[in-house]
Formats: C-alpha cells, sequence, structure tokens
C-alpha cells in the first residue's frame, strides 16, 4: 500500500492525489474494517468521511450518517492534520452530546435530534463556519500523509 501512497501523492492534482489514497484506504478498510487501519490510515478516513458529509449536508449529515460514529476519531484526525478551526467547530458540536456522541446510529440520530430541536440555530452557525474557517483539510491531510508515509501499510 506504501507505493499506491507514494504514487497517490505523486499526482499534480491535489483533488486527484486524495481520491487516490482514499480509494486505497476505503479497500483496506472494506477488506479489514476500520480497527485494522492505521491511526493514519484512519486519520485520512475521517478527514474524507467529514469532507463527504459537510459537502452534502453539514453537520446534520455527518452525525446521522456512519460516520459519525466516529466523531471523537475525526476529532483528532484534525488536531494531527493541524486543522485548528475545523477542529474547534467539530469540538463544539461534539460538546452537544452531553455523554458523548452514540457509537450506536439509532441512539446517536436520537440524541442529535434532540439537541438540534434545542440548538438548530447553532448548528446551522457551524455549518457556515465550517465553510468560512478558510482550512483546505485536503491540502493538510495531503501534507501529514507525506509526512508520515511509512504508517501507511
Amino acid at each position: 500500500m506504501n507505493m499506491e501512497i507514494q504514487a497517490a501523492l505523486d499526482v499534480a492534482d491535489e483533488t486527484d492525489s486524495f481520491l487516490q489514497i482514499t480509494d486505497v484506504i476505503y479497500a483496506k478498510e472494506a477488506d479489514d474494517g476500520y480497527d485494522a487501519l492505521t491511526e493514519a490510515e484512519k486519520t485520512v478516513f475521517c478527514i474524507d468521511g467529514l469532507l463527504r458529509e459537510m459537502e452534502n449536508g453539514g453537520f446534520v449529515q455527518f452525525i446521522h450518517h456512519d460516520v459519525g460514529a466516529l466523531a471523537e476519531d475525526t476529532l483528532e484526525a484534525l488536531e494531527r492534520i493541524k486543522a485548528k478551526g475545523t477542529h474547534g467547530l467539530l469540538e463544539r458540536l461534539i460538546g452537544f452530546f452531553a455523554d458523548g456522541v452514540p457509537k450506536d446510529e439509532d441512539d446517536r440520530i436520537e440524541a442529535f435530534d434532540q439537541i438540534e430541536s434545542e440548538y438548530a440555530d447553532e448548528i446551522a452557525e457551524l455549518d457556515d463556519r465550517f465553510y468560512d474557517v478558510g482550512e483546505n483539510l485536503v491540502e493538510l491531510t495531503l501534507r501529514f500523509v507525506a509526512k508520515n508515509l511509512k504508517e501507511f501499510r
């Protein structure tokens, strides 16, 4: 996998490079499961999940889908790639959950629906700020991958 990741890093277009890397990691996750990924691989997996869901519906979409179960891991991933602004936004969202973000999908959705009814404006503001924060998560992730290439197996 390391050679595949290196080859993807050599692609000139950062979006294409990122997509090639995520394809490799998603294939490993599909074969072996999330727990089999290294910390570096989990970082890319979580950042990609966050980006996909934010593009499709914001933090509501993020929490409602499978990647929402990885909210804490995603927070750590944002810290590892040094995305301080986005980290702060997700940390604030997670803070709405009194007992942390539930791993179980039904429990997570039920808890979030209650939170959303009380904090709808705040959550909408977090969505807006996500787009305004100005962090290029793809670029930050590619830098992280390049620095941690040996962690991709």
